[in-house]
């Protein structure tokens, strides 16, 4: 029948489809967040004016100090990251955000993207660096810092609903935590009132650092734990793998070289650092599947005897 869609073909060709929509989608997203951009200035590569993005951390600390503004950090995936190009259009984009930011902080734009021509090589490293400092661990996160460049008031994340007004009001309440908000805010209180506040925002201050310090001890048992378990793991599987008759032994040494091979392929992909997209996503999980199946065939040749 002429016009009427051949399904059969759809069904064929189904995957080829979808990646094409999803390709067009993307290039979309990207062109929108590029005209995002260019309507309110591109980020700059060097130096720092209040207001304005730029991937100049050094500089826009430089600058804080001197003009004794917060910094507040952009942790991005400008071209796949659809959160960031929803938080570049309903806020970033927008008169109310840009009038309020020109006065008010320094604004570093740290940039993971797909197509890696929109970082400079020389802060690719530093990009990484800062992600790890700060425990990054979603796109996009806003981590504000004190007029120092050092102490970190807070974090903010992206919002569904959401507009420049209430992110501002968001922003304004994180940077209370201001050395300089403090003290203000303390002329302002009655005597004890202050005195007790000062040293409630010191003993909290101590606590978090203990429990930081907790923290990072957990973790260091943690890994001691992982690497005990994978020692006593190994030397056992070794000593019962010693037993196997020989047909056995040597379907064993096969799977086992299978397995080698893959934890090496994830562990060289996962250090390219690639972007958290469904294809990749997908890539992953079918790389842990393929290390899941292998340790099972050979789980089932040990304890099968």
């Amino acid at each position: 029948m002429q016009g009427a869609l051949n399904f059969n073909y759809l069904g064929a060709h189904g995957s080829l489809l979808k990646e094409i929509n999803m390709k067009l989608f993307t290039l979309m997203a990207a062109l929108t967040l590029c005209f995002s951009l260019t309507s309110h200035g591109l980020p700059v590569e060097t130096g720092a004016t209040p207001g304005q993005w730029t991937m100049d951390f050094d500089a826009a600390r430089k600058v804080a100090n001197e003009k004794k503004l917060p910094i507040l950090i952009n942790f991005t995936g400008s071209d796949w990251c659809v959160w960031c190009q929803h938080m570049e259009k309903e806020v970033f984009s927008k008169k109310e955000w840009q009038d309020y930011a020109a006065d008010s902080l320094l604004m570093v734009w740290i940039d993971f993207p797909q197509d890696k021509k929109l970082v400079p090589e020389k802060f690719v490293a530093r990009n990484e660096q800062l992600a790890e400092f700060f425990e990054i661990e979603a796109y996009p996160s806003y981590i504000i810092l004190d007029d120092d460049g050092k102490t970190q008031l807070g974090e903010l994340e992206a919002e569904k609903e959401i507009t420049p007004s209430l992110f501002i009001v968001k922003l304004k309440a994180v940077l209370m935590e201001r050395a300089s908000a403090v003290e203000a805010l303390i002329e302002t209180m009655p005597a004890q009132e202050g005195a007790a506040f000062k040293k409630a925002c010191a003993e909290r201050a101590a606590a978090r650092k203990e429990l930081q310090q907790t923290q990072n001890r957990q973790n260091q048992l943690a890994a001691q734990l992982v690497a005990l378990e994978a020692a006593i793991t190994t030397l056992r599987t070794n000593a019962l793998a010693a037993e196997l008759p020989p047909a056995q032994a040597a379907k064993y040494k096969e799977i086992q070289t299978a397995l080698t091979a893959a934890k090496s392929d994830l562990a060289q992909w996962v250090a390219t650092n690639p972007a958290q997209t469904p294809e990749n996503n997908a890539a992953y999980a079918t790389m842990n599947k393929k290390i899941s199946d292998l340790e099972e065939q050979l789980s089932k040749i040990l304890y099968a005897q």
